[in-house]
């Protein structure tokens, strides 16, 4: 069981190992473009301080004369330079090109003081030009550009996104099977305890409804036995027999609920959606008309699917049933079906009260009421919970829309094969 779901994660881990690769990833990318900005603004600073010393060793080359300067190739004050990568230009106080040395810009470009960058046959040129003066006398009498090829920096530039893309790469795969495990750490805690949670609540609901039934069954067995018994008496004991009756409903909708997330391997049958819709509409027929309500169901051809068939009939009897008692008098409840050849849709669409936005989804919630002068109605707060519920059982899902004063609209989607089947 472990390799199947190494193999194959369920869809909270997959959901906890998406969400922590992203926030990896991002954290990642932005240190990885940090470390290329650092790395290139460095760079760049280290070419600035190289050119800058090669133009002052240009200068170190030059012989001033009363009209002019010498430039004395050969010596270059000492320094080398390499002549397929670097270069030197001299240029007079007139702008003029006196001397060049190994690798320059094309042309008597005239000389701007400072960084520049120049695009050339076999690639781009950085350059930095600095004064030439009159040592002493701080007076310039031209300039001196440095020249060197951005090869190296190019380079640099492949080795280190390299090194990122392949640093990053690692460690998102190293990170990938850390999430991993972590995710399915997270997931089996989680469950196991939702598992125990689960079994708590079907334990306590299932322990509960022998005393519940008992207390039901000898309020009645008084009122039976006891047919004189005072008026108030009476009315005592069916409150409790109604109590007892709606802790039994309470107990039975819990153990539902608890049972909810169970397979539903041994469960499936095949439902005739028609039949079903006929025994809602001789159940809730009279109840609607109590209430002064148009129940309708509309026509629909004949279809099948596959599921629990009392769990798909409650589902629809709950929006049946919760639409009936939102709905004012002389309103009006209508079903109506559709599908395609994967899934099916039932929608229950009511004219009652409506639901506001702020509360649309948390009508799924268990013991939730939007109205709470509404509290005291039959029910136990469980329907909508129970219905999605049993929904998402079945791999299908609920979904309402609704406005205020003009009624909702839920509809049940289910796929006509369960993922059981699947």
């Amino acid at each position: 069981m472990n390799v199947v779901r190494a193999a194959v994660p369920r869809p909270l881990e997959r959901r906890l190992l998406i969400a922590y690769l992203g926030a990896f990833a991002v954290v990642i990318a932005l240190f990885a473009l940090a470390l290329r900005f650092v790395f290139f603004e460095t760079l760049q600073t280290q070419i600035t301080a190289r050119l800058d010393t090669l133009a002052r060793a240009g200068t170190a080359s030059v012989t001033f004369t009363p009209h002019g300067f010498i430039v004395d190739q050969e010596s270059l004050g000492g320094f080398s330079v390499v002549p397929r990568t670097e270069g030197l230009q001299w240029y007079d106080e007139t702008e003029h090109l006196v001397a060049t040395r190994g690798l320059v810009p094309p042309g008597p470009l005239a000389p701007t003081e400072g960084r520049e960058t120049f695009h050339i046959a076999g690639g781009t040129l950085d350059t930095y030009t600095v004064e030439l003066e009159v040592p002493g006398t701080g007076r310039s009498r031209g300039w001196v550009r440095a020249s060197e090829s951005e090869d190296t920096l190019t380079a640099s530039s492949k080795a280190l996104d390299i090194a990122i893309a392949s640093g990053a790469l690692l460690a998102i795969i190293v990170g990938a099977y850390g999430g991993s495990r972590l995710a399915r750490v997270a997931v089996e805690r989680d469950e196991a305890s939702m598992s125990r949670l689960r079994e708590f609540t079907a334990d306590a609901a299932h322990e509960l409804r022998a005393p519940v039934s008992a207390l039901a069954g000898t309020a009645d067995v008084a009122l039976r036995e006891e047919p004189d018994l005072p008026l108030r008496t009476q009315r005592r004991l069916h409150a409790i027999h109604e109590i007892a009756d709606d802790m039994r409903r309470l107990v039975d909708d819990l153990l539902i609920l608890a049972r909810a997330t169970q397979s539903l391997e041994r469960e499936i049958f095949v439902i005739d959606l028609r039949d079903m819709l006929d025994r809602l509409q001789g159940r809730f027929t009279k109840p609607a008309r109590e209430r002064d309500i148009a129940f309708r169901i509309a026509p629909s051809d004949p279809m099948r699917i596959y599921g629990n068939p009392d769990q798909i009939e409650r589902i629809v009897a709950n929006l049946v049933d919760n639409a009936i008692k939102y709905t004012e008098r002389g309103g009006s409840v209508a079903i109506a079906c559709a599908s395609d050849e994967t899934r099916l849709w039932i929608t229950v669409r009511d004219s009652g009260i409506g639901i506001a936005p702020e509360h649309r989804e948390r009508v799924f919630d268990r013991f939730w009421r939007a109205d709470p002068a509404r509290a005291s109605e039959s029910g136990t707060g469980l329907g909508l919970a129970i219905a999605r519920a049993l929904a998402r059982r079945h791999g299908g899902d609920i979904a309402v829309v609704s406005e205020l004063g003009r009624g909702s609209t839920f509809t049940l989607t289910l796929p006509r094969r369960p993922p059981a089947l699947s």
